[in-house]
């Protein structure tokens, strides 16, 4: 009886770590588990009263209303030449319309050379571009268009953009012509290392 008594408080405080030991970790589990049913109808909730998804839903879709009309598909030809022949070429890129004089802003090396520079704006409408200059330095090249019915830009001021903002690319990447990203804001006065540029002070996106 003697013997018991002494041991009994040793076996209790061993079966007790041994519960502990095997009977922890899925005890512990059952109670994140249950914390995160609970979390997701929390959220769920807050979604549902707040309609945030709608909202931002719907921001988005007014930016591309917004956004759209401003933003052309170039389109160019021109003469590749060597020393054995002449080639005929084309490409195609991206702009925007910078004011309601038809001014465009897009990339130097898309127009670059060309001989005939064509401009789609978003309803489908095709023009005739002239181009006013381009600086191959920056890669920037300005276009002039016929200013009927056209849709400048709204522009802001990079001074007021900061790390983390959500920023939307419009364009045509691979041809998909006025297609629309988002992303945000990774970094500012990021420098690309680019040899035929004096100074740089790029903005960081993540958007596609």
């Amino acid at each position: 009886m003697t013997r018991i008594t002494h041991f009994g408080p040793s076996a209790v405080v061993l079966l007790a770590a041994a519960a502990t030991l095997f009977g922890g970790p899925a005890a512990i589990r059952s109670m994140l588990s249950e914390q995160t049913r609970v979390d997701v109808i929390q959220a769920s909730n807050r979604l549902a009263e707040e309609n945030v998804l709608v909202a931002f839903s719907n921001a988005t879709r007014d930016i591309a209303t917004i956004v759209e009309p401003s933003v052309v598909h170039v389109s160019t030809e021109g003469n590749l030449s060597s020393q054995r022949s002449t080639q005929r070429y084309a490409s195609s890129g991206s702009g925007w319309i910078w004011d309601e004089q038809g001014h465009i802003v897009t990339n130097a090396h898309v127009v670059g050379g060309a001989d005939r520079i064509e401009i789609q704006l978003h309803d489908g409408d095709t023009r005739t571009a002239e181009l006013v200059g381009l600086d191959p330095r920056t890669d920037i090249a300005v276009l002039k268009i016929d200013s009927d019915n056209i849709i400048a830009s709204r522009r802001g001021s990079s001074r007021d953009v900061k790390q983390g903002d959500l920023v939307f690319a419009f364009g045509s990447p691979f041809d998909f012509r006025f297609s629309m990203s988002s992303g945000i804001v990774s970094g500012l006065g990021r420098a690309a290392g680019l040899q035929d540029v004096d100074y740089e002070n790029f903005i960081q996106v993540d958007a596609a």
